[in-house]
């Protein structure tokens, strides 16, 4: 594969217009596209001229955007999709009439997307990764970086396409060089980095144990500097030793959530209550106005009812977890059990717990490095 000058993306919020900068600054030429029915951001950026970013990037930055799909797909052979998970199988659907053979699509994060058939198509290949490479937030075409992640987990769902878009050493320099100032951890498989992703530790627990003073403050309260005690911290340990056994029964040595964001950030803290009082990228996070929030649409159907569903394949008391998306379905009044991303969707219900492992595990001959 060849070294890539231009970059499309697809997803004009905070993640997208986040990468479209960093990746201009870093000398590449990217196009940004912004849903037809989805422009509250590009609107803002377009009337404001360019986009403004402060905190962890700070300045200006100039970023071509689009909402012809047929635009993004001829600009480059590399196409990010920074959309949340919740809104990837529609973009998906739009971009099959494509010819798509020889392109990489890069979902951040990805959450098993490449698994589920609706999603299927004739693609290069698909990488997920388990994180944003940034914290960032968005208001009127301004963007508030809060952190910059040091390393990520990334994945491809084949490595061995004839395309030659095959996760071996020459596509993975290609690949890190579209990741600036980030250190890529490869992978096993796609089910390996979606249980990397900590954000089904962190996020669905800060919401529901802090759901009434949300409601009654308006959000107005530091999420975790505030929100993230002794209590909450103790239910998150519960869902990642969860996590963690099911990482184990597949053969993967997971990291617990303390320290993949201690690697995201480059810091040694000791125990969660003290990251969420002393992390800069996560003690200046104001808690969300309103309880029905991403944390909870997106981390509870996308990342704990697969990480449940697996659980209960590979024999593993998943009953941490399922509890947390019991109390959300509760509070929400959704059906996340039948509505995420379950074996049946993941085009796994009929896969026994032996061939679950013998998929997903590790090659016990694979001794390249993460890092």
């Amino acid at each position: 594969m060849e070294f890539q000058q231009c970059v499309s993306i697809i997803g004009a919020g905070p993640a997208g217009f986040a990468l479209a900068a960093d990746l201009l600054s870093h000398g590449k030429n990217v196009l940004l596209y912004s849903h037809p029915t989805h422009l509250r951001h590009a609107n803002s950026v377009r009337e404001k001229g360019c986009l403004q970013a402060s905190g962890a990037m700070e300045g200006f930055a100039d970023i071509p955007i689009t909402t012809d799909m047929t635009e993004v797909i001829a600009f480059s052979q590399v196409v990010f999709l920074t959309v949340p998970s919740t809104g990837q199988e529609t973009i998906i659907q739009e971009m099959k009439g494509y010819d798509l053979r020889q392109h990489i699509l890069i979902a951040v994060p990805g959450n098993l997307l490449s698994l589920i058939k609706d999603a299927h198509m004739e693609v290069g290949n698909i990488l997920e990764t388990n994180l944003s490479p940034y914290s960032c937030r968005m208001e009127e075409g301004q963007l508030l970086v809060l952190g910059r992640k040091k390393r990520i987990m990334i994945a491809a769902l084949r490595n061995d396409h004839p395309s030659g878009n095959s996760a071996g050493p020459g596509f993975r320099d290609v690949i890190q060089d579209l990741f600036p100032g980030v250190r890529l951890g490869w992978c096993s498989s796609v089910v390996e980095v979606c249980l990397s992703n900590i954000n089904g530790v962190f996020h669905p627990l800060m919401l529901l144990m802090n759901a009434g003073r949300i409601e009654s403050t308006g959000g107005d309260f530091l999420l975790y500097r505030d929100g993230l005690t002794p209590a909450v911290a103790a239910a998150m340990l519960g869902v990642d030793q969860v996590r963690l056994e099911i990482g184990a029964a597949l053969g993967l040595q997971l990291e617990s959530t303390l320290d993949v964001s201690n690697a995201c950030y480059d810091q040694a803290f000791t125990s969660l209550v003290t990251l969420a009082q002393r992390s800069p990228p996560h003690n200046r996070l104001r808690a969300p106005a309103g309880f029905e929030n991403r944390n909870i649409s997106e981390d509870v159907p996308d990342v704990l009812v697969p990480w449940c569903a697996l659980a209960g394949a590979l024999g593993v008391d998943a009953s941490p977890i399922a509890a947390v998306i019991v109390l959300a379905e509760m509070a929400t009044g959704e059906s996340f059990m039948e509505t995420g991303r379950n074996l049946r969707k993941l085009q796994l219900d009929t896969v026994t717990r032996r061939e679950l492992v013998a998929r997903f595990s590790p090659p016990t001959t694979q001794h390249e490095s993460r890092l």
